[in-house]
């Protein structure tokens, strides 16, 4: 999978005092070309990031990484300081948390590099390359996947900087343009292909096994009509089930929490409707235990956890039909004229911030340069001061601090302007040769944090 760019470099630029040999990557798969059976052997459960992110650390020529896991993606986003070295060390990386034997056949199944990474990250999180077209609950996860880098120690300037944008370029696309109001999650495609399957779901009986934001929305929409079909949600703990019947919910009176999980095959094969959205780490309803229940009544169970939760083998049982996540492709690929025409917005935004991403690679690049020809110039400044008896202390200060603004003005504006990046690196190596300076001395480093590098950056530009 490959996104359109103008930009075809592959080197990212270094943050301050990095080496100039910097890669953005991106590797991994999801399920553009990835089918669920493989994908769920990929998940990376929220509990184990910490250790995750850890091994990613140790690598030795991975020097930023963030993953993102979700129910269609794993992806490992990092800055390596040699490609072929760092690819290599991410794809050792899959090997070791997939659950399969032949690590051969099943491997990452794309990787991207510095604009398409930036690109396909953006478009991740506004929702454009969702299963889903702009469901919502993405959003969440990728500022999840932030959170835990930063938590781990493992996301530097360049990422940090990067999914922050992301999130930006999400919440843009959600509340600017059109698509926020045709959006569809995950559970409500889930119902609408039950609609296809069963009709008017408003007398039909269903159960939802599970109680997290999938299985609630999933409820809300079985609940949304008026009917006579009982509607049950069972959890492994009450807890939820109790808060969630708290909110404001429509024919609330249908809904029945009042059983066991351990009744879960049981009201399964007495529903017509079974809707599956939890996060257990083995099936929940297996062949073997359904096989007790079997009455010969026809029953959908629509599987919409990653990894799944269904015994696959139950879809070989008389009067079961059997679907998972993958299998709401039908649905949402309905209307694909309106969906592209839904997009064309949201792409323009995510372009957009691929510039401003540009822009602030350009403002690392130039910013320990600015922050030490300063240095240089003030120390000039403050000697003169120091000997100068003749003009009165107060004026001379503001003179000397005008004269120093007016010595960087051009060269700074010059620097700032320059969207070129060989021709960006071509001035700031002039100016550290023309002026004797050595940003990346232990004392500069020390003193040129990120912080101080953007303060003072944008002084020098006012």
């Amino acid at each position: 999978m490959q996104l359109s760019n103008p930009h075809q470099s592959t080197t990212a630029l270094p943050a301050s005092g990095e080496s100039s040999e910097s890669h953005l990557v991106v590797m991994g798969l999801n399920y553009h070309s990835t089918p669920l059976f493989i994908r769920e052997k990929f998940v990376i459960p929220e509990s184990c990031l910490k250790h995750a992110l850890g091994a990613l650390a140790r690598m030795p020529h991975v020097k930023e990484a963030a993953v993102l896991s979700t129910c269609n993606r794993t992806e490992v986003y990092a800055v390596v300081s040699n490609l072929q070295s760092g690819l290599a060390e991410i794809e050792s990386f899959f090997t070791s948390t997939q659950h399969v034997a032949d690590h051969e056949a099943i491997k990452p199944d794309f990787k991207l590099l510095r604009d398409d990474v930036a690109l396909h990250l953006f478009r991740v999180a506004s929702g454009l390359d969702s299963l889903v077209l702009g469901e919502g609950q993405i959003m969440s996860q990728v500022k999840a996947a932030h959170r835990h880098a930063l938590e781990a120690g493992t996301a530097g300037a360049v990422l940090d900087q990067l999914f922050k944008l992301a999130l930006v370029c999400g919440k843009r696309v959600r509340s600017e343009t059109s698509m926020s109001r045709r959006a569809v999650s995950v559970s409500s495609a889930a119902v609408e292909l039950a609609r296809e399957l069963l009709g008017s779901l408003k007398n039909r009986s269903a159960l939802i096994i599970g109680a997290g934001k999938m299985a609630q929305i999933s409820a809300k929409h079985l609940l949304s009509e008026q009917g006579a079909g009982q509607m049950m949600m069972i959890n492994r703990t009450s807890e939820r089930l109790e808060h969630f019947l708290e909110n404001k919910l429509n024919n609330k009176e249908r809904l029945n929490i009042g059983f066991s999980f351990e009744d879960r095959h049981a009201l399964a094969a007495a529903s017509d409707l079974v809707i599956v959205a939890t996060s257990a780490p083995a099936f929940v309803l297996t062949r073997e235990a359904y096989c007790k229940y079997l009455s010969g009544r026809p029953t959908c169970i629509i599987d919409i956890s990653v990894p799944r939760n269904v015994d696959p083998q139950i879809a070989e049982l008389p009067n079961v039909r059997l679907f998972h996540a993958d299998d709401l492709a039908q649905i949402v690929n309905k209307n694909l004229a309106e969906r592209e025409a839904l997009t064309s917005e949201a792409n323009e935004m995510v372009f957009q911030s691929l510039e401003d991403f540009h822009a602030w690679e350009r403002s690392i690049l130039v910013a320990p340069t600015i922050a030490e020809l300063r240095r240089k110039i003030e120390a000039i400044r403050t000697e003169h001061l120091v000997k100068s008896e003749r003009c009165k202390q107060d004026d001379f200060e503001e003179m000397s601090r005008v004269l120093v603004n007016q010595i960087l003005h051009h060269p700074t504006t010059q620097l700032k302007s320059t969207s070129d990046y060989q021709v960006l690196q071509q001035q700031a190596d002039a100016l550290r040769k023309l002026f004797k300076l050595d940003i990346f001395t232990q004392q500069s480093c020390a003193k040129s944090t990120e912080e101080r590098q953007s303060l003072e950056l944008n002084k020098v530009g006012q």
